[in-house]
């Protein structure tokens, strides 16, 4: 079952769960498209798209005309505001910073910038908050890396080791990215926030950090009866 979270008479913003893909093709079972239909009924339109393991926001529209519409808003970087975020190896040495480096394409290197931000740390991961200042397939996941701060879970990209003793220890099988917040400049505007995914919260819950936690809007579990030496 998917999660509205804001349709109009021309477009649907979506939770999109990590695991499904937006669109039908070989070797999918199931697609965001299939979905919504069987759910809404009605045929979307793609406006943009999030990597298969990418949780959160994602926007269809209703018509061609509506799909028309919402692509050339979402393009304007003064229309569109998209925020992810993603938990990722280590801690990095600044607060905010700017990634440039350039990404491989079946057409050649291309230009490429991904802002962030420091929302917390702990335990030696980072949790991070991420806007595009472009658009490539997995930029976000191939700017990290190439920082030596990999999303955790990233079976791509990633740290294939790391992920390994994080499935052991934490239990962590999915990527920890999520298209967490969307805003439009519309009339009337537009601004929706992707509740944080099951297994961004499950990991979290594991990790036990306080600051992790709360950066995430979450609450650290209560500790087991004798955990601090109380006991009945």
């Amino acid at each position: 079952m998917l999660e509205a979270l804001y349709q109009n008479e021309d477009i649907l913003v979506l939770d999109k769960p990590a695991g499904l893909a937006v669109q039908p093709g070989a070797g999918i079972r199931n697609s965001l498209v299939e979905a919504v239909e069987a759910q809404f009924g009605f045929r979307p339109f793609l406006i943009h798209r999030l990597d298969r393991d990418t949780a959160g926001c994602i926007v269809v529209a209703r018509s061609s005309r509506a799909a028309s519409l919402y692509s050339r808003i979402m393009a304007d970087k003064e229309r569109c505001e998209k925020v992810y975020r993603a938990a990722a190896a280590g801690v990095p040495e600044s607060r905010t910073g700017i990634i440039r480096d350039e990404i491989r394409t079946p057409s050649g290197p291309r230009r490429a910038e991904t802002r962030w931000r420091l929302l917390a740390s702990g335990r030696g991961f980072s949790l991070l908050e991420l806007e595009l200042g472009t658009g490539r397939m997995h930029q976000i996941r191939i700017h990290l890396a190439g920082r030596g701060h990999p999303i955790l879970g990233d079976d791509r990209h990633g740290d294939f080791s790391l992920n390994k003793r994080l499935a052991k220890e934490y239990g962590l099988k999915r990527l920890l990215l999520y298209a967490a917040r969307l805003s439009l400049r519309t009339d009337p505007p537009i601004r929706v926030e992707a509740p944080v995914p099951s297994h961004f919260r499950s990991f979290a819950a594991a990790l036990g950090d306080p600051e992790f936690t709360a950066a995430l809007g979450l609450e650290l579990p209560p500790p087991m009866p004798g955990a601090e030496g109380g006991g009945p």
